[in-house]
C-alpha cells in the first residue's frame, strides 16, 4: 500500500511555467516620424501593439528628424525596423500617411481577442468605429456608444489596457464632461504622447487642459 507524502507542495509562481508560444510569435517594428510600433503576431492574429514614441526629436530642427530611429531602441535590439507581412505593410503605409497629418482608417487586422470579456470587446470595437480620425470622446460617452451607459469607470480600466493603441485610438478618449473636460491617463508614454496625437489629428488645440 503506497502512501502520499503529506509534506505540502509548493504553490509555483506563473513565472515557473514559460509560454512556449510566444517563442513562435511574428514581431515586425514599424516607424514613421517620431511613432515607433511594434506588432507581436501569435500564429495569423494580431496578440498586442507596443507603441512609443521619440519625443525629443520632435523638439529639434526639421534638417536633424532625417532618419527617425526607434524611440525605445533598447527595447528590441535585435528587431530591424520594416514590415515582413502583409499586414504589417499595410499598417506601415497607414502610420507614415498619420505622421504626415493626414486622415487615417487603420486597415482591419485580426486581433486576438481570446480571453476578452464581451464587454471589452463591445468597448474597443465602439471606440475603432466610432469615433474617427479627428474627433474625441469621454469615458462616459465611450460607455454610452458601446450600448452600456454608466460604465464610464469599467471603460478606463479597458482604456488602461488597451492591447491595440492607436490601431484602436485610446488616446482619443478624455475624461471629464461638458465643459470640464480634460486630458486624462495614456499608459507609460503620458499625456504628452497623448496631447501630440491629438493635436496632430485636429481633434484639440492648444488650450485643453490636462
Amino acid at each position: 500500500m503506497s502512501r502520499h507524502s503529506t509534506t505540502p507542495r509548493r504553490r509555483l509562481a506563473t513565472a515557473d511555467f514559460l509560454d512556449e508560444s510566444l517563442f513562435d510569435e511574428v514581431r515586425e517594428r514599424l516607424v514613421a516620424g517620431p511613432l515607433s510600433l511594434i506588432l507581436h503576431w501569435r500564429g495569423d492574429r494580431l496578440r498586442e501593439i507596443t507603441m512609443s514614441w521619440d519625443a525629443p526629436a520632435l523638439a529639434s530642427a526639421p534638417a536633424a528628424r532625417d532618419g527617425w530611429s526607434n524611440p525605445r531602441p533598447d527595447s528590441w535590439p535585435g528587431l530591424p525596423a520594416g514590415p515582413v507581412t502583409a499586414h504589417g505593410r499595410a499598417v506601415q503605409a497607414a502610420l507614415e500617411a498619420y505622421v504626415a497629418g493626414k486622415p487615417v482608417r487603420w486597415p482591419d487586422l485580426p486581433f486576438l481577442m481570446d480571453g476578452l470579456t464581451p464587454f471589452t470587446r463591445d468597448v474597443l470595437m465602439a471606440l475603432r468605429d466610432k469615433v474617427p480620425h479627428g474627433q474625441f470622446t469621454t469615458y462616459a460617452g465611450l460607455a454610452a456608444l458601446a450600448g452600456r451607459p454608466g460604465a464610464a469607470r469599467g471603460v478606463g480600466q479597458i482604456m488602461a489596457r488597451n492591447p491595440w493603441p492607436l490601431v484602436i485610438p485610446c488616446h482619443r478618449v478624455l475624461g471629464g464632461s461638458g465643459r470640464n473636460i480634460r486630458l486624462h491617463g495614456f499608459g507609460a508614454s503620458g499625456l504628452p504622447m497623448k496631447r501630440w496625437l491629438l493635436l496632430l489629428e485636429g481633434a484639440i488645440d492648444e488650450t485643453m487642459k490636462d
